[in-house]
């Protein structure tokens, strides 16, 4: 095995074992427990959400009745949409995650060479990945382990797109089809 190589495992936190069982199309063990920490995670932040904006949003409302102001009121009010938005965001990533371990999305596989952009913003800076026409934000380990302009073949579930695996390949022959 290559530093390189290493180097990727590390950073994506994915063993030989993963990478065989994304190339035949499906998750490993490891990796469906890592989504179902990922799925709970989810759930515990959008109920922590949800109840400190129906708390805000009904201390709003409340408050614009006794005082008969209106705009609070309509402060909460809006505070509940903007709750409701929120929640419905986070259903459907913990569906798409959900349908990923079911096996309905399957591993999809991006190959190609790989483009590495930095983007600098006022508070932190953003690292992405650009690769058989997908565009991939990632940690600053995971954009540091691939190399720029070299050939690689990535492979991450279809619907939620959470990052899996990754292997430098030699040279991209023809465009591969998604699993």
């Amino acid at each position: 095995m290559t530093s390189g190589a290493a180097a990727l495992m590390a950073a994506m936190n994915f063993t030989e074992a993963d990478l065989q069982a994304n190339r035949q199309g499906h998750l490993s063990q490891a990796q469906a427990d890592r989504l179902k920490r990922m799925r709970r995670r989810h759930v515990l932040m959008a109920a922590v959400l949800f109840l400190a904006l129906a708390l805000a949003a009904t201390a709003l409302i409340f408050l614009g009745q006794q005082n008969r102001n209106v705009i609070l009121s309509a402060a909460g009010g809006l505070l509940t949409v903007i709750n409701a938005v929120l929640m419905g965001g986070m259903g459907r990533s913990y569906m798409r995650i959900d349908s990923d371990l079911r096996g309905g999305g399957g591993v999809e596989t991006l190959a190609g060479e790989v483009e590495r952009t930095l983007r600098r913003g006022r508070r932190h800076d953003y690292y992405l990945l650009r690769v058989d026409g997908a565009s991939l934000a990632v940690t600053q380990d995971i954009f540091l382990a691939f190399q720029h302009k070299a050939p690689y073949r990535i492979y991450r579930t279809r619907l939620s797109g959470a990052l899996l695996s990754a292997e430098r390949i030699s040279a991209v022959r023809q465009p591969l089809h998604r699993h």
